[in-house]
């Protein structure tokens, strides 16, 4: 007699659905349909590892890395539409459970960064000057540019020697901090960096 399964609570629900933004992420799919006044729910959801393998899908999986120890586990579960559910589970196969699981390391990927992005603490000079930039107005006559300049080339001749030694040292300081905040982020979630340097060029 197998493993008594677990029922899948709502909340888990809630977060594998929106994890995979309302579609199946092998077909596309909408995995819930309007229907009047209610929504309909077109999605299972799919245990990677399954819950209470077969002797010979143990056997087939032995020397598959496992996206965590416990197979109930939001990291072991995934929303499918029914017909991508019953082709993944029906047969089992290396390629099926290969795919599903570089499917689900690049949703739980993708819901760090996003999730990380609440904890992102910045100096407030750095805050105030960023909403500061946010606001302002270019004047008719510029144009903005996002490619690299050096600070001899930027400030107009007659600003003065006073004012660029100051703006050079401030670039120098600030690029240097902030370069290391990124670096720290990228450490605990890779490619944060390049998603905010998107969403500013944005």
């Amino acid at each position: 007699m197998g493993e008594e399964r677990k029922n899948i609570n709502h909340n888990t629900h809630i977060v594998l659905y929106d994890e995979v933004s309302g579609l199946c992420p092998k077909c596309f799919k909408p995995l819930m349909v309007q229907n009047g006044k209610r929504k309909i729910k077109l999605y299972e959801v799919a245990h990677i590892y399954p819950f209470s393998p077969r002797e010979e899908e143990k056997e087939l999986l032995k020397d598959e890395q496992l996206l965590c120890d416990d197979v109930d586990s939001e990291d072991n579960l995934i929303a499918l539409c029914r017909d991508c559910h019953k082709l993944f589970d029906n047969p089992r196969t290396i390629e099926g459970y290969r795919e599903m699981y570089a499917i689900k390391k690049q949703l739980r990927q993708a819901a760090q960064i996003k999730n990380s992005q609440f904890n992102f603490k910045i100096e407030e000079e750095i805050k105030e000057i960023i909403d500061i930039l946010s606001t302002l107005e270019p004047s008719e006559g510029s144009q903005l540019s996002y490619k690299a300049m050096r600070v001899d080339d930027k400030i107009l001749p007659d600003s003065g020697p006073a004012f660029k030694i100051k703006v050079k040292a401030q670039v120098a300081y600030f690029y240097t901090e902030i370069k290391k905040l990124f670096q720290q982020l990228d450490q605990r979630v890779p490619n944060t960096s390049e998603i905010i340097f998107n969403e500013v060029k944005t």
